[in-house]
């Protein structure tokens, strides 16, 4: 397997050919590891890594292609294969020979130890989530109870693949023409219309085509929830919340309730002072504030109290300057340089677009990334998000190869894209998932990176980034007059901000534990009345919710709170130590470097948190610096 996967052949008919070749081989590895009596970690873990990485190199990549150009024909190769690569991985997972491999070698590790050799307590921990895997995958089921299991992970993966390609397919189909103007309901240009268009008139229709996306994604909706209730239910745990936390920091589902309900008390009479300071905004003979009308009077108001309109500071945020400006501030942090790479040094990639870049520390290329920027409605999916294509593996040389896609407006005619606030804030925001991967001081793979990095502390290194936007080190050309206009805007309705996702939170985790849920609509209805969140009589907002219908957040959502907490005590470290002494930065930066960013998954996320900060997270650095406190 080549350094960087070559695009330019990397067909739906050629990935459909190398499959089931690459399961073969893969099989063949996985029966000779079972049939090895070595306790050896080496003989174990690594042989297994070798055995099965080509295959999931090239279904990730599927997977990929289904996220940002999606077609007819990957949609083929991914209903074709996935029910096999289920089958499989399931046969990994439920293997008694590598479940009893596991425990044995994880024996002689202890048995060492006791010996008085050192052990890793990165392989330790390896092998304690390979064993917890194995358990939640079904390795201890049997008969009707493991082919009802392994039905119903089949069933999950299809309905999850299906849910978001009806969510593209919804977002592309939308299309609403008026005096000249198309206008669209896709993440690039969805938000900047409601925000900035004066007519109410396409502002509500676009808010009821977006809110009302996908309706046939309902019937799933009920089915993944019974599913995963079921699936829970199997596994021995009382709801699926349950299972989903078994591999979180979070506690429990009454410690992810306190949270929400701590900052629904925190925020509530603050929200509702926003909310009729908003209505103030609304002209008398529009009558109520719609739910189309939010987002379009809260940009009045925030340049009403602040002297700037978005339209003015997008200005100062051209795409190139901004992406210069991002990879200054991490050199100045982490002491790491980011060069483009381009012509003959530039692997091949799957779109024009797409660019590629290589990570230098002291002058050696330490991890290399791709980055997707534009919006390509029909065909990517929408939103952001970081991924890799490979892990650290230091035994075989191999460097973290990361990817980072966006949605933002393609070029105008003169090549620029000029970004608001809120997508700053997400490029940032990506590329600290990305630091997270690529500056790993791992070597072992199956915990460099974020690999083992519980998912409710996942945003921790990718909101910490967030903070930075604004700071004079990345060179980004604001006039100080401004630059203090956004500083002072940044709490601008953050109660409201904070309870929306808390909404999401709440509902996510009801659908999750409940005993049973006769009506989804029904729980996020109460919800969103409960947070204050408008929304239109017909909306069907859990049929787009992709993060826990088809992504990865399911029982999880609350995680980018309980995440928020731990960023935002990391980054009052910085503020405790004043943020314009240049060595004081350097130095925490430095430390923030080699714990939160170089121990990933290596420790549990709390531990790694404590030898940054030196002790437990606390939520009152979240509430000060959000103006709640």
């Amino acid at each position: 397997m080549s350094e960087y996967p070559d695009w330019s052949s990397f067909t739906p008919e050629a990935a459909a050919e190398m499959l089931p070749s690459l399961m073969e081989k893969a099989e063949a590895a996985v029966k000779a590891i079972e049939a090895d009596k070595s306790t050896l970690y080496e003989d174990f873990v690594w042989k297994l890594d070798d055995a099965v990485r080509e295959l999931w190199s090239v279904w990730g990549r599927v997977c990929h292609m289904l996220g940002v150009m999606n077609s007819d024909a990957w949609r083929k190769v991914e209903e074709t294969f996935q029910p096999k690569l289920v089958e499989f991985s399931l046969r990994v997972s439920q293997s008694p020979e590598l479940y009893a491999k596991s425990k044995a070698v994880r024996a002689a590790l202890d048995e060492a130890q006791k010996n008085g050799a050192a052990v890793s307590p990165v392989r330790l921990r390896i092998l304690d989530k390979m064993i917890q895997g194995a358990e939640l995958a079904g390795v201890g089921l049997a008969g009707e109870k493991k082919a009802r299991f392994n039905e119903i992970q089949a069933e999950l993966a299809k309905l999850g693949a299906d849910f978001s390609n009806a969510v593209i397919d919804a977002t592309a189909a939308f299309k609403y023409e008026k005096n000249g103007t198309t206008y669209t309901i896709d993440d690039a240009n969805y938000t900047e219309t409601m925000k900035h268009c004066a007519d109410r008139e396409v502002r509500e229709r676009l808010c009821r085509a977006r809110s009302t996306r996908a309706p046939e994604n309902e019937a799933r909706i009920a089915r993944l929830i019974a599913l995963r209730r079921e699936c829970a239910d199997i596994l021995g745990f009382a709801n699926y919340a349950e299972l989903s936390l078994a591999t979180k920091c979070a506690p429990s589902i009454a410690a992810v309730m306190k949270m929400v309900d701590d900052l629904d008390d925190a925020t509530e009479a603050v929200a509702r002072a926003e909310k009729d300071e908003l209505a103030a905004m609304q002209s008398p003979e529009d009558g109520e504030v719609q739910p189309w009308d939010g987002a379009y009077l809260a940009e009045k108001l925030r340049e009403k109290k602040y002297s700037y309109s978005e339209e003015e500071l997008k200005r100062h945020f051209e795409f190139s300057d901004v992406l210069k400006g991002l990879f200054r501030m991490v050199d100045f942090l982490f002491n790491v340089q980011v060069e483009e790479l381009a012509g003959d040094s530039k692997p091949t990639v799957w779109h024009p677009d797409v660019r590629f870049f290589a990570v230098k520390e002291n002058g050696r290329e330490i991890a290399h990334f791709y980055l997707d920027p534009y919006v390509r409605p029909g065909l990517k999916q929408g939103g952001a998000w970081m991924n890799d294509f490979g892990n650290k593996v230091a035994r075989l040389g191999r460097l973290p190869l990361a990817l980072m896609v966006l949605n933002l407006k393609a070029p105008d005619e003169n090549g620029k894209t000029y970004m608001p606030m809120r997508e700053v804030e997400t490029l940032f925001h990506e590329f600290g998932h990305a630091l997270q991967c690529m500056l790993t001081r791992v070597d072992e793979e199956d915990a460099s990176g974020i690999c083992l990095v519980e998912w409710d502390a996942v945003e921790v290194a990718s909101q910490f980034m967030e903070n930075w936007c604004l700071d004079s080190r990345t060179g980004i050309e604001l006039p100080e007059e401004l630059k203090a206009k956004v500083k002072a805007s940044r709490n601008f309705r953050a109660a409201t901000v904070c309870r929306r996702q808390l909404a999401f939170a709440k509902t996510d985790m009801i659908l999750h534990s409940a005993d049973e849920v006769a009506d989804a609509n029904a729980v996020k209805v109460d919800n969103f009345v409960h947070f204050g969140m408008p929304f239109v009589p017909e909306d069907r907002f859990l049929c787009g919710f992709t993060h826990i219908f088809s992504g990865g957040y399911s029982a999880g959502y609350y995680g980018y709170k309980w995440s928020e907490v731990m960023s935002a005590d990391c980054y009052g470290a910085f503020e405790e130590a004043s943020l314009t002494d240049d060595s004081a930065m350097k130095r925490l930066g430095a430390k923030y470097r080699e714990t939160i960013l170089g121990l990933g998954g290596s420790k549990n996320a709390l531990e790694v948190f404590r030898e940054f900060r030196g002790r437990d997270p606390e939520i009152d650095a979240l509430l000060r610096q959000q103006g709640l406190k």
